[in-house]
């Protein structure tokens, strides 16, 4: 499925149980957004996420952020990046996590590397960063 959304959940949840049959057979999403920010994050949104989304296995993920990425090729573990300083358009690893990292843990992370620099990123030089972030990320995981 290619960008499955909110609005055919049902659609994608009857998919997947016909294909968890004997055998069980894999369903591929291509950047899933089955969570809608308008819906909001109430009780509804917790049960899919406990009942539903937690069956599945993340395979390949890149997330760019304002300072850095976030990735995971499975069976490798999620490792969570932020820029380097001193090398523009490089990468350093800020730590290894078997789960993938919330937004708890990546303000955390983030502050960590924060607190060791004198200085962090400006607001306007974090927004602009995050457009360059994918491009400069695949390229650094691609050599």
């Amino acid at each position: 499925m290619v960008v499955p959304d909110y609005q055919m959940l049902e659609y994608v949840e009857r998919i997947a149980s016909d294909l968890s049959d004997d055998p069980p057979r894999p369903l591929i999403m291509w950047n899933p957004r089955l969570i809608s920010e308008d819906v909001g994050v109430g009780f509804n949104v917790r049960k899919l996420r406990r009942y539903f989304l937690s069956t599945f296995t993340t395979v390949y993920s890149m997330r760019p952020l304002p300072s850095g990425a976030v990735f995971r090729c499975y069976p490798g573990s999620w490792k969570v990046f932020y820029d380097d300083k001193d090398r523009p358009n490089r990468y350093l690893l800020a730590k290894e996590m078997i789960n993938r990292p919330d937004a708890e843990d990546l303000g955390i992370i983030y502050g960590d590397v924060e607190d060791k620099s004198e200085k962090g990123p400006s607001f306007f030089n974090a927004a602009a960063g995050i457009f360059s972030s994918l491009s400069r990320f695949v390229k650094v995981i691609s050599k």
